[in-house]
């Protein structure tokens, strides 16, 4: 009887001991799989003062965002928000909206596809809003200590509503769904980034983005934006931008450039 205790002992103590075997070798992997492939998370944060001239004119402030996520080394999630509102006596004088969620699927070391949605709002230029979702791919061509240079290139579907067209009745399906139509278009969005580190901490930072409506190759869009940096310390800097958006059709009645001016406390996590 004795024996027979003695044995099942040590059965219950083999059964044990592999639970706590297999535990650890579970934990030593994915600690190993956490170290290859980690979540990280950064985020940076402009408050400015804007000088805004064209379509708006105006002396405000401006805020803008850009949340990054990267997931396992391979994917990434994008968030950009902007936003100019300002009044004065009364009546809007700046009242710009911009946004986009953009996600990336690296394929190759220095190469990754893409697909974004994007979101805009400027009704003193003319436009009530301008909707896109597109596909494409980007990549890395150079990348020293000192110069990063990335270009992107998407095709998409757009609509947009500007305050040339006429209302729709929102009680009939059908005069929504002409005007969807109507509104909607097949574009193409070209972007180039360039940093360039002038010490260790300031930079430049360029990037031009050229939007086409490939259904009439008169209606393309240029905007250009350029940044420099200087660090404060590890969480502030401070940027000076200038920002310039073209577009070769504006809506009719409207300029077709507007300028901002951007002084910048940007916050970084």
């Amino acid at each position: 009887m004795i024996k027979q205790k003695s044995g099942w002992k040590v059965i219950i103590l083999l059964i044990a001991g592999l639970f706590l075997f297999k535990s650890l070798i579970l934990a030593e992997e994915k600690e190993e799989e956490d170290k290859e492939k980690p979540l990280d998370y950064s985020s940076e944060t402009s408050l400015a003062l804007a000088l805004v001239r064209g379509n708006n004119q105006n002396f405000s402030l401006s805020f803008d965002t850009e949340q990054e996520l990267k997931i396992k080394k391979l994917n990434k999630i994008e968030y950009k928000g902007k936003f100019i509102k300002a009044n004065s006596n009364g009546e809007k004088k700046a009242e710009i909206y911009y946004s986009h969620l953009k996600y990336d699927r690296k394929i190759l070391p220095r190469y990754y596809l893409l697909g974004f949605f994007r979101y805009e709002r400027n009704k003193l230029s003319g436009y009530n809003y301008r909707l896109a979702l597109s596909f494409g791919g980007g990549g890395t061509l150079i990348k020293t200590n000192n110069v990063d240079f990335t270009t992107e290139l998407a095709f998409g579907f757009n609509n947009e509503n500007n305050t040339t067209r006429v209302e729709v009745n929102l009680n009939n399906s059908s005069s929504i769904w002409k005007e969807t139509i109507n509104a909607s278009f097949i574009s193409s969005l070209f972007m180039g980034k360039l940093s360039y580190k002038i010490s260790d901490t300031s930079k430049i930072v360029h990037q031009e983005t050229v939007f086409l409506n490939t259904e009439d190759l008169e209606d393309f869009r240029i905007n250009s934006v350029s940044s420099l940096y200087s660090s404060i310390n590890s969480m502030l800097a401070l940027k000076a931008s200038i920002q310039i958006v073209y577009q070769n059709l504006p809506v009719e009645g409207y300029k077709n450039t507007d300028m901002f001016f951007l002084s910048s406390l940007v916050i970084k996590i």
